[in-house]
């Protein structure tokens, strides 16, 4: 009788678990979360551009961006995002443009901008995701103009 039950206890966390993951995959992540996505994705192209290494953006990306670009397309693609000083994003909030949504192929897209001075970092995101963590697919990064900073806790210059 034990072993029964800790068979049918093992089946309910396995659905637990398994609709949890479908869940996932189909409502956005956490304000939290995409928070993070986006500072972290900023980052390491913070990196890869002053350092000229974009190798470790392009491996910590999913395979269908790792396949389509190499690191020296990547320096290229990224070239006029070099002086922007992507170091400082993690110190405001990301103001998303439209909400995070799903789109068709379940990936997640991420629209928005950093209202830093004395321009604004303006991105467009698209991770896949793979078991837990969502992998880079696509990014655009470009300047836009600043905006009046909310009294919400942002950082100030």
């Amino acid at each position: 009788m034990v072993t029964w039950l800790r068979v049918a206890a093992r089946a309910v966390l396995l659905s637990a678990v398994l609709a949890a993951h479908a869940t996932a995959q189909t409502t956005p992540p956490s304000k939290g979360e995409v928070a993070r996505l986006v500072w972290t994705t900023l980052i390491a192209l913070d990196h890869a551009n002053r350092t000229g290494n974009y190798t470790v953006l392009r491996d910590l990306s999913a395979p269908g961006f790792r396949a389509a670009n190499d690191a020296a397309r990547l320096a290229g693609v990224f070239a006029r995002t070099r002086d922007l000083p992507l170091g400082r994003v993690v110190l405001y909030a990301p103001q998303m443009a439209v909400p995070p949504e799903i789109v068709e192929d379940g990936a997640l897209r991420l629209r928005g901008r950093i209202p830093m001075r004395p321009e604004a970092v303006l991105f467009d995101m698209l991770f896949a995701q793979q078991g837990v963590d969502w992998r880079l697919l696509g990014l655009s990064v470009g300047r836009g103009e600043p905006s009046v900073p909310e009294e919400s806790g942002e950082a100030r210059e």
